[in-house]
């Protein structure tokens, strides 16, 4: 465990957040090429690395959520391991310190490395390069002693409109209220936890006043639950807040303007349908969702980022076209990005070797689905022939949010996992 310990802390040490992974990428280039592995990088910077007659492709993506502080210090508290002021980036690095260690230790492995999944799968919906494997093992899942079958599609809805100004008058005082202490979390696989959006906290209150709005802007991520949102406004008298979770603090700045559309941005964000939309009886899981993930008004421009997800394609094509009304209605010009189809379950022998080996470890193996993109659907459908695909991983909680942390103990265990699965595909699957 140590050893991949140590690659996870190296891999730690260099900035890899979504769309800005010009320096890891050559770090993971050189690093196959010590271990002796062909490489080939495609033009949407997946990184494919071959060596020897593999049976098996290892799989994780090398980019990361990015909330908080820069620079990642990491926080090791007996078998937990988070990040100061940061996220930690477990998701998905220790699947790529995995499958460092495995490229050390392997004459016959197959490892790719996708590009900007966090961003809606782009590296995966791009990569058409032939597998040589039949068989594809992604390190992105979080919950060691399962393995995941399946996984939600996904679609961008984005909004906008230009928003005019009005003179502010001159006995109109300014606030800043602000929401804090909130969780935040990921869009997908915690959208059922009932973690509070801080965005719709903060609307919500914005509602209960009368008042005009000079800057609202909440939310990091588009797949994640906004941990922050803040407003300045202007008011003719304090505030008297409902909501203990936000601050309202009096600022001395001087504004000239406010939002002519205040009350309208207000009532919108209000009226939007944060969370779970329909939930699957038999997975007893989530089964459609969306999230409005950031809020932002700039150069008179407001523009909203919502994270869409459904455990099937035709209800996701549903959703992001009902968002889409949403907005309309309201005035603003939408689109949808970066979309990816839902993963199918297809479980053969390979499903039932990998569970085997578990059951070693893990008595009680569970397959699953989970309401979460994942790369495995987008890479085995680009591919000429039939890829099975399964999906392990350490345990990692809280992933996207400053709370993320990974369970060290776990790591053990899935190099034991790891190794056997390399190990016993490689003679070949019966």
């Amino acid at each position: 465990m140590e050893e991949i310990l140590e690659h996870f802390k190296n891999i730690s040490n260099i900035p890899r957040c979504s769309f800005h992974t010009e320096a890891i990428k050559p770090f993971i280039v050189n690093f196959a090429k010590k271990c002796n592995f062909k490489v080939h990088v495609d033009a949407a910077d997946n990184i494919l690395c071959t060596k020897g007659k593999p049976n098996l492709c290892l799989q994780a993506h090398y980019d990361m959520v990015c909330i908080g502080e820069s620079a990642i210090e990491l926080i090791q508290e007996g078998n937990i391991l988070r990040a100061k002021n940061s996220t930690l980036g477990a998701d998905n690095g220790m699947g790529m310190a995995l499958m460092f260690w495995a490229m050390q230790h392997s004459d016959d492995l197959e490892c790719l490395f996708s590009a900007n999944e966090e961003v809606g799968l782009l590296g995966a919906s791009a990569f058409t390069l032939p597998l040589m494997s039949d068989y594809l093992l992604n390190l992105d899942s979080e919950e060691e002693g399962k393995i995941c079958i399946g996984c939600a599609g996904g679609v961008d809805v984005i909004a906008e409109r230009f928003l005019e100004k009005k003179p502010l008058a001159s006995k109109m005082l300014i606030y800043e209220i602000k929401a804090v202490d909130f969780l935040g979390g990921h869009s997908g696989v915690d959208i059922d936890k009932q973690i509070p959006s801080a965005i719709k906290a903060l609307a919500c209150e914005l509602g209960r006043h009368e008042l005009e709005l000079i800057c609202f802007e909440g939310g990091d991520r588009r797949n994640a639950i906004a941990k922050d949102a803040r407003a300045i406004v202007a008011s003719s008298s304090l505030p008297k807040l409902v909501d203990t979770r936000l601050v309202c603090t009096p600022l001395h700045e001087e504004f000239s303007f406010s939002i002519k559309e205040s009350t309208w941005i207000i009532h919108l964000l209000n009226a939007f349908a944060q969370g779970i939309r329909s939930w699957d009886k038999a997975l007893n899981m989530p089964s459609v969702s969306i999230n409005i993930g950031c809020v932002s008004i700039k150069d008179d421009r407001l523009l909203i980022e919502c994270a869409a997800r459904a455990m099937d394609d035709e209800n996701l094509a549903i959703l992001a076209d009902e968002t889409e009304s949403f907005f309309k209605l309201a005035g603003c010009h939408t689109r949808q990005e970066h979309w990816h189809g839902a993963w199918k379950p297809n479980t053969g022998a390979f499903t039932h070797r990998v569970r085997a080996i578990m059951q070693t470890v893990y008595p009680d193996v569970s397959l699953y689905a989970i309401h979460a993109g994942l790369e495995c659907g987008e890479l085995i459908s680009h591919q000429q022939k039939p890829i099975e695909a399964l999906s392990i991983g350490p345990t990692i909680r809280f992933p996207h949010s400053l709370r993320e942390e990974c369970d060290l103990d776990s790591i053990g265990r899935m190099k034991r996992v790891l190794d056997r699965i390399i190990q016993e595909v490689n003679h070949g699957i019966n």
